[in-house]
């Protein structure tokens, strides 16, 4: 049973109920686009009039204005239209680039006028002057017929009959014109207002590559954090030692201090690190990239960075040698790299499943191959390690070489340790 509404919350809440109810798709959607075609007919020839005139205004110099605002409304035009699509006929239509996003006035204007999404929105207008003709004059000439046979007809009981049948194919014919038309449109609107192949490629190869860029840096921090962490607990657990030592040994302050001084540096590089990441994952997320360019890339560590990160774990108590054979000077960036994130996960393991053994970190240049090892011996005492990590490291380390074209390979080794070897390609290599 329906009442009538006795409030003017009520009243708006019926009326947009109605408005909903008239704009869901199906007939009562393609009805309502088929009769707004033909005021936004007139709406588009206007704009193409108008884009005309800024042409021939060029000679003058005020058209170097009117072109780019008259191409800016027609792009806000054809978005409203593709809503209007989507709306009233279901039609999945992506937007296209926002000029509106980039940063620069300048950057704006380029991007307008050399964007295909506006010239394809220049040719959706052409398409909607010709469908709202076609409207037009499906309308008008049904309404000439319809007229024509209800009231110029000689009616009497004889042709009664008839002449309702001619009315009503008449009404018949106009909507299945009207319906093919609307259908025409919405073949013709994905096309021209949706987003253009070429872009769809480069929108999804950019997100690729921000994807892995993603993977990249979720593996840096990894990497980082992790080896800070267990390079700091190493180095506080042997401050402590010092600072109460058992059976009468003398405290050795100078030690501890040093070993505290590491925690300090460990402490801020994963912070720095972790800074790093969050700048970077943040300028993607806002979107506010420099003319759609990536954020500039920071430092990566290389072969150089090697020794300053073992003799941080030196002072803490793991003794680590570093041997580098061969000429490593002209490494490709990318491959010094991966190189330093071995050694780093390799010395990390140890500290975390064997403690302070003997360890060798190996960087062997061999022709166009690279070869990294960390080796560990017999672990002597298991009381300092930190723990075992949860395998994410060798797994994200396997996944990288084989990514770079190389090989990883991980298991015990004769003396009873461990062995870390990475083979890496350098002909090819980025």
């Amino acid at each position: 049973m329906s009442t009538f509404p006795s409030s003017a919350d009520e009243i708006a809440a019926r009326l947009r109920a109605v408005v909903v109810t008239a704009l869901r798709p199906g007939w009562p959607g393609r009805v309502l686009y088929a009769l707004a075609s033909v005021p936004i007919a007139a709406l588009s020839l206007a704009l193409y009039l108008a884009l005309f005139g800024s042409v021939v205004a060029v000679i003058y110099g005020v058209g170097l204005l009117l072109v780019p605002l008259v191409l800016a409304t027609i792009r806000g035009f054809a978005g409203f239209d593709r809503e209007l699509a989507r709306t009233l006929l279901a039609v999945d239509i992506p937007a296209g680039e926002r000029v509106r996003h980039l940063p620069r006035f300048m950057a704006k204007v380029r991007r307008l006028l050399a964007s295909a999404a506006t010239w394809r929105a220049v040719g959706w207008l052409g398409a909607r002057v010709l469908l709202g003709a076609a409207t037009l004059a499906t309308l008008f000439f049904g309404s000439v017929g319809f007229a024509a046979l209800g009231w110029g007809a000689d009616w009497n009981a004889l042709t009664a009959l008839p002449l309702l049948a001619l009315m009503g194919a008449v009404v018949v014919v106009v909507l299945i014109v009207l319906d093919l038309i609307v259908r025409l449109a919405a073949a013709v609107a994905p096309r021209l207002l949706g987003t253009a192949p070429e872009q769809a490629i480069a929108a999804l190869q950019q997100s690729t590559r921000r994807l892995a860029d993603r993977n990249k840096l979720a593996r840096d921090l990894h990497d980082t954090i992790g080896h800070a962490l267990t390079a700091s607990l190493l180095q506080a657990t042997a401050a402590r030692r010092t600072l109460t030592p058992p059976d009468d040994r003398p405290l050795q302050p100078d030690f501890a201090r040093q070993a505290l001084q590491h925690i300090e540096t460990n402490t801020r590089t994963a912070l720095a690190e972790l800074d790093r990441v969050l700048t970077v994952l943040r300028a993607y997320e806002s979107g506010a990239e420099d003319g759609g360019r990536d954020p500039a890339p920071f430092a990566a560590p290389s072969l150089d960075d090697l020794e300053d990160l073992l003799s941080g774990l030196r002072d803490g108590g793991l003794p680590v040698a570093l041997v580098v054979d061969g000429d490593v000077d002209d490494v490709p960036a990318g491959v010094q790299e991966l190189a330093y994130r071995v050694v780093q996960e390799g010395t990390t393991n140890v500290l975390r499943h064997a403690g302070c053994p003997l360890t060798v970190a190996q960087v062997v240049r061999s022709g166009d191959t690279l070869v990294v090892r960390v080796c560990n011996e017999r672990a002597s005492q298991l009381d300092s390690r930190p723990g075992p990590g949860g395998g994410r490291g060798l797994a994200g380390l396997r996944e990288r070489a084989a990514a770079a074209g190389g090989t990883l390979s991980a298991e015990p080794s004769p003396s009873g340790g461990f062995e870390l070897c990475v083979t890496l390609p350098l002909s090819g290599a980025a």
